[in-house]
């Protein structure tokens, strides 16, 4: 048995989650006909939002769906959404935009804001919400959760009368930042903008799928190189999602390209699942920091039913990063969980016995790029298994 830290979660949506967490999770339902008799408990009379749905393990027909009461069910990646008549016709009267382009996966990213606000606001924050979330999280491992899309102005007037930054650190959206108050800035560890979309909606930016799709790019190469000279310009930290290897090169040619290095902003990727080899030696170079979560390192398996056998392969290629290109786990390789899910049973089983060899974390590595630095909020015991490559953990706090 070995005792660690618990978790500081870099990349989570704490907020988000909070307002979400009286939502049906899908999340462990692989099989269609259990989440049917879910969903034969949900209220007929208001919004039901679903979330943790994976549409690898099983889809609906819009006949299934208008059967239902209202219902918005979010895939697990929150990139990609499906609604009944019932749903639409509440949605069109605040933000028809969506009910009139929720088949365009390219609209869906470029709008991805005003959807979360949507679904944040429709819940509406709660602090009792908030503390319980926090409370679960802590029986999960994790005593500090990172929140990288804030954009509430009830979320953020919260914080600012509050001393919270003990259990969470927030990012907000950079096209909102210009115009928010000075004491919402000040608030804020720096600001994220998203370049490729997800797995989920197989709208991750690489170079193909097992069908003929590629990946969705948001910005032409012009258009990024403006964004990044004009976030440069806020003298804040910049946090950069890109998944795919096509979105990962645009963002990291670019930051060459304007040659803008900068000891005091940090610029971190997050997610990088398919970074090369050639563009990780780069973003070294380029003092990037590397934001990654362990858990997806179980895409390579959720997602074969769309990933190639070569991609399954390259997803997290976390020996790379720190066998050939030398990034040093808790500098500047740091991990989290995207929320999806939060905790250290799956973190720590994914890393340690990983379904990719490429993917493997040492628990060494593990504690470096994850964990606090202290006992001083409670401590995990781990149990390692190598025999039946099974981890156990248990939360003390």
């Amino acid at each position: 048995m070995t005792r660690i830290p618990l978790l500081k979660d870099n990349h989570n949506h704490l907020f988000t989650y909070s307002v979400l967490s009286n939502s049906t999770s899908l999340f462990f339902v692989k099989d269609k006909n259990k989440a049917l008799k879910i969903f034969c408990k949900l209220q007929p009379d208001k919004m039901n939002i679903v979330t943790g749905w994976f549409d690898s393990y099983y889809n609906f027909t819009q006949e299934e769906l208008n059967s239902l009461p209202p219902i918005i069910i979010c895939n697990n990646s929150l990139h990609k959404y499906l609604f009944n008549n019932k749903a639409k016709s509440i949605i069109s009267v605040d933000f028809p935009e969506w009910t009139e382009n929720n088949e365009d996966q390219n609209w869906i990213e470029r709008k991805l804001r005003s959807i979360l606000s949507y679904l944040s606001d429709y819940g509406a924050f709660d602090k009792s919400l908030l503390e319980t979330t926090l409370i679960q999280n802590m029986h999960k491992g994790v005593c500090f959760a990172s929140d990288m899309y804030v954009t509430s102005k009830n979320v953020f007037e919260f914080l600012s009368q509050t001393d919270f930054r003990n259990y969470t650190e927030i990012w907000t959206n950079a096209d909102i930042y210009p115009a928010i108050p000075k004491k919402y800035k000040d608030l804020c560890e720096g600001v994220k903008l998203f370049t490729d979309g997800a797995l989920g909606a197989s709208s991750a930016s690489i170079s193909h799928y097992k069908s003929l799709k590629k990946g969705l790019l948001i910005y032409t190469d012009k258009e990024f190189r403006e964004k990044i000279e004009e976030f440069l310009s806020f003298r804040t930290n910049i946090a950069i999602h890109c998944i795919g290897d096509v979105a990962i090169g645009q963002v990291i040619n670019t930051l060459k390209a304007t040659n803008k290095k900068k000891p005091d902003i940090k610029i971190r990727l997050e997610h990088v699942q398919f970074i090369n080899k050639k563009q990780a030696f780069l973003a070294k170079d380029l003092g990037l920091i590397l934001s990654m979560q362990p858990n997806f390192n179980m895409d390579s398996v959720i997602y074969s039913d769309r990933l190639t056998q070569q991609y399954c392969e390259a997803n997290n290629p976390f020996r790379m990063l720190i066998d050939d290109v030398g990034f040093v786990p808790g500098k500047d390789l740091i991990f989290g969980s995207d929320g999806m899910p939060t905790g250290i049973a799956g973190a720590l089983q994914d890393s340690l016995f990983p379904p990719v060899p490429g993917q493997k974390i040492s628990l060494d590595e593990f504690v470096s790029a994850y964990c606090t630095n202290d006992f001083e909020k409670g401590y995990i015991n781990v149990h390692i298994d190598n025999l039946k490559k099974k981890v156990i953990t248990e939360v003390i706090i």
